[in-house]
């Protein structure tokens, strides 16, 4: 019946508010014992966002080594590169290499000096056989830091990404598979550092005006992104692209708009929201059920979709959480396959991360020839609950048009 569908999509429910509720009444903070059971270690602390978990470790190995290079792919988001800023971190970058989705290994090899603070990985389509092999070439010789935050409950060998290196961590905010609206976790695998952490680290109250402004935008995208009211919204959301209207886009594409600023922000200051505990509590059990779920389809995708017209990554063995099944185009960029498939109403992500070398004003695309290729051909397929298996046929269908 309904023929349109949009990528935007939010695991919070209406059952997620009545545990709001509970939480106010019974007043348990058991999320974090139950997130250090699910991980498999006691080395996990809460924070307000992903990001402030990155600020807090690049913090640390400065303290620790007096060194400050943190080499990074810079296919990410800005808010990463701003956290190493922030934390009093030097950005160095190095391009990924587009067949693992990790930072190229010999690139890295030989920028690593005696000034090497820590390198910075980014979870986006690695196999475990990708991720094992670059950890075990690194190991011992840099610092390793997981960026997991798109990634919770993916595993490598058994064992959770965001655990695997010396220093990890995850995102809970509005569209991640673990959702308590924003929050994230860090990792330390060294006991003493990650003692020494908990013990002096002094944060704020997350302020409930916070919470309810976050609320009121969980109800703005249930309400015009649930299948039926899209029906009517996607001919405002075409305006919307055709016309560029920032305010908009702005909400849909924040990473676009992430502007740095001078003064670190309010929100690195603030404790993890423990309004949300229950929530957490909640949705941490759905992980799996929900993994199962996207990957069924993610592999319905893999099927369909035609060699010719796309690459696609075996990593369907619980190596990667998909929170979208990514695909990289041959034949055409993301941004005319998100124009085609916006004609046949399916409204899917045109920018998954961005190029911050490009950003940061640099054209150097000599030695970061795979960012600037994957930059423009990765194309992320929706694989969330609104997306039907009749959906995947017919987008499958118009990708395979991309001869």
């Amino acid at each position: 019946m309904f023929s349109k569908r949009t990528r935007l999509y939010t695991n919070f429910n209406l059952l997620n508010f009545f545990q709001i509720i509970k939480f106010f009444f019974l007043r348990k903070k058991s999320f974090h014992n139950q997130l250090q059971n699910h991980l498999g270690t006691k080395n996990i602390s809460l924070t307000s966002l992903g990001r402030t978990a990155l600020y807090e470790i690049v913090k640390i190995i400065i303290k620790k080594s007096n060194k400050k290079k943190f080499f990074i792919a810079p296919y990410t988001i800005p808010a990463v590169i701003h956290a190493i800023k922030y934390a009093g971190g030097e950005v160095i970058y190095i391009d990924l290499d587009k067949s693992t989705g990790l930072i190229s290994e010999e690139k890295l090899e030989k920028k690593i000096d005696n000034n090497s603070a820590g390198v910075i990985i980014t979870h986006l389509y690695s196999t475990s056989n990708h991720i094992e092999k670059f950890l075990s070439r690194f190991k011992n010789k840099i610092t390793i830091i997981e960026d997991a935050a798109i990634n919770f409950g993916a595993k490598s060998n058994n064992k959770y990404l965001g655990t695997l290196a010396d220093y990890g961590f995850f995102s809970f905010n509005v569209v991640k598979n673990l959702n308590t609206l924003n929050g994230g976790a860090i990792y330390i695998k060294d006991n003493q550092l990650f003692d020494e952490y908990v013990s002096e680290k002094k944060y704020e109250k997350f302020p409930i005006i916070n919470t309810i402004n976050l609320l009121l935008t969980i109800l703005i995208l249930k309400f015009f992104f649930n299948n039926f009211v899209y029906q009517f919204f996607h001919y405002f959301l075409v305006l919307v692209y055709k016309k560029k209207i920032n305010f908009i886009l702005k909400k849909i594409y924040p990473i676009l708009y992430h502007n740095y600023e001078r003064m670190i922000p309010k929100s690195y200051s603030y404790d993890f929201n423990w309004i949300m505990n229950d929530v957490g509590v909640y949705n941490l059990k759905k992980v799996k059920p929900d993994y199962l779920d996207r990957r069924d389809k993610a592999m319905l995708y893999s099927q369909l979709i035609s060699d010719q017209v796309a690459t696609k990554f075996d990593c369907f063995s619980e190596d990667n959480a998909l929170l979208e099944y990514t695909i990289v185009l041959k034949n055409t960029d993301n941004q005319k396959a998100h124009a085609k498939l916006m004609e046949e109403g399916y409204d899917i992500r045109h920018t998954w991360y961005i190029n911050n070398h490009l950003i940061d004003g640099n054209d150097d695309k000599t030695n970061f020839k795979d960012t600037y290729f994957v930059e423009t051909k990765i194309f992320c397929l929706p694989v969330h609950k609104n997306i039907s298996k009749k959906d995947i046929q017919k987008i499958s269908n118009i990708i395979n048009t991309f001869i």
